[in-house]
């Protein structure tokens, strides 16, 4: 038999893709796989409650675009769903970067469990628009978020695709 060797990238990406996989499942490992890879856009974030249908915080954008600044959370809701442990959740975001430029989005998911201090919400976002650099900015994607009512700490991620109108890269 021939011994095939695997390449230090090809693990790395095998890994990438089973941590992906056990942290929220194959639907986001296709979507992973989607799109061209010039119009990624990765976000992470680490927001704090500033009341109850509020929260701010800081974030990191990679990909596409490479920025960092604040974020803020703005109109969320938690609507819970008859005869589970779940809620309808929804609410607007958006990005400042160092330069002031601001990418707006508007996300829909399903939080869970409602009775728990630490909770989970995953769902889909949609760019709704941009300002400066980011102005024509158009795109979707995926986040996942987990809360910590007790430390009152949200860490969240955004995975997109972006559609560009006059936006510089």
């Amino acid at each position: 038999m021939k011994e095939r060797t695997i390449s230090r990238r090809q693990i790395i990406k095998l890994v990438g893709a089973a941590g992906a996989v056990g942290m929220v499942g194959a639907p986001q490992v296709a979507f992973a796989a989607e799109g061209n890879d010039q119009d990624r856009m990765f976000i992470g974030f680490n927001l704090k409650g500033t009341g109850p249908s509020s929260a701010t915080g800081a974030f990191v954008m990679s990909g596409r675009f490479e920025d960092s600044g604040t974020s803020n959370v703005e109109n969320i809701s938690l609507v819970p769903i008859a005869g589970s442990n779940r809620s309808r959740l929804s609410g607007d975001q958006q990005f400042v970067g160092h330069g002031g430029s601001t990418i707006f989005t508007h996300f829909n998911g399903v939080a869970f469990p409602n009775a728990d201090p630490h909770a989970v919400g995953e769902g889909r976002f949609r760019i709704v628009s941009g300002t400066g650099a980011y102005a024509g900015i158009h795109g979707q994607g995926s986040f996942l978020i987990v809360v910590d009512q007790v430390s009152n700490q949200f860490i969240g991620t955004e995975t997109g695709n972006t559609e560009t109108g006059n936006v510089e890269s």
